[in-house]
């Protein structure tokens, strides 16, 4: 676990603390950011949002079954004015 001490500054509307680079936080990492109960501030990784579809799926090597559910959608006929 590395530790490190930094300093809050002004910037702007915001007051900032920077990340030493020795904990190789890519740029363009985007956090959750909460404050706990007893003051400690925490910075979480939020879930990535894919690049591209092939960038979604690349450790993925299941096959694809389409459920049920799905299916009887699929194979519904329009009632009303829906666009198809």
């Amino acid at each position: 676990m590395y530790m490190s001490i930094v300093k809050a500054r002004i910037q702007g509307n915001a007051t900032v603390v920077t990340i030493p680079k020795s904990f190789n936080v890519k740029p363009g990492t985007e956090f959750k950011f909460k404050k706990g109960k007893n003051g400690n501030l925490i910075l979480s990784p939020s879930k990535k949002v894919p690049d591209s579809i092939e960038e979604l799926f690349k450790n993925w090597h299941g096959k694809y079954e389409v459920s049920d559910e799905m299916r009887e959608w699929d194979e519904m006929k329009p009632e009303g004015r829906e666009i198809w």
